[in-house]
């Protein structure tokens, strides 16, 4: 089974590290919630697992491939690809094309893989044709993973993709995403509702000051832990 591993990893922007000693281990089918308030560090850690962040240190690797100065298009080709903002989508061009833009490194997949992404998201087989800037916020949504899903990744990476969304719509993404992860894709999910991660991941990690404060199944990371990080006391919820 394909698993990737950050171990004791450090990494941030400008000689400032925001993300510091992370590590966990995600594994082909699993999904894991990442949670904390603004500025824990939760985008941060997506970007850097998804290359586009440097790893100043620690390990980052892929099975037994040492990826840690991998750049996002290679961590893309190995299989890990990242969703978040701003939505990297095509306003003027169609579903479809955007479709094919996102498989762009993976042309031999490209048929087969709008066939899949129709059959999983089928609101965008009825809008195919239709210009990106002409979709609902949902639908935008949907269509950026539907684009990182062109290559068939290993991993996906969610940057808080119910942001700005309306409850039903919301829904409907979540059970898109849990079944991503039943399909045996593992799914690192950045959430802004700690509610839903905790329904619908395997595992929690809890980040402040980004440092993990609290990890472990849901039902094992206590709502005091997760309360504690929102409202910047997690040095008294103490670390699993």
């Amino acid at each position: 089974m394909t698993q990737l591993r950050l171990e004791n990893i450090h990494a941030g922007y400008k000689g400032t590290d925001v993300l510091r000693g992370i590590s966990l281990t995600l594994k082909e089918g699993s999904c894991i919630g990442i949670l904390g308030p603004n500025g824990a560090g939760k985008s941060t850690l997506l970007k850097t697992v998804s290359g586009q962040l440097s790893v100043r240190a620690g390990s980052r690797e892929i099975d037994d491939d040492d990826t840690g100065r991998w750049r996002a298009y290679k961590m893309a080709r190995a299989g890990v690809r990242w969703v978040g903002e701003p939505r990297p989508i095509f306003p003027n061009l169609s579903v479809k094309e955007n479709l094919a833009i996102g498989g762009i490194t993976r042309r031999d997949l490209i048929a087969e893989q709008t066939e899949v992404v129709y059959g999983l998201l089928p609101a965008l087989k009825t809008k195919k044709d239709a210009r990106a800037a002409s979709l609902s916020g949902g639908q935008q949504q949907m269509l950026a993973i539907g684009q990182a899903l062109m290559t068939k990744p290993d991993f996906l990476c969610l940057d808080e993709p119910s942001l700005g969304l309306a409850p039903a719509i919301l829904l409907d993404l979540v059970e898109v995403i849990v079944g991503l992860a039943a399909g045996g894709v593992g799914v690192l999910w950045a959430e802004q509702f700690p509610e839903v991660a905790v329904n619908h991941c395997n595992e929690i990690l809890v980040l402040s000051g980004g440092q993990v404060v609290a990890s472990g199944a849901p039902e094992s990371v206590e709502e005091e832990q997760i309360h504690a990080a929102y409202l910047g006391k997690a040095q008294d919820a103490g670390n699993t």
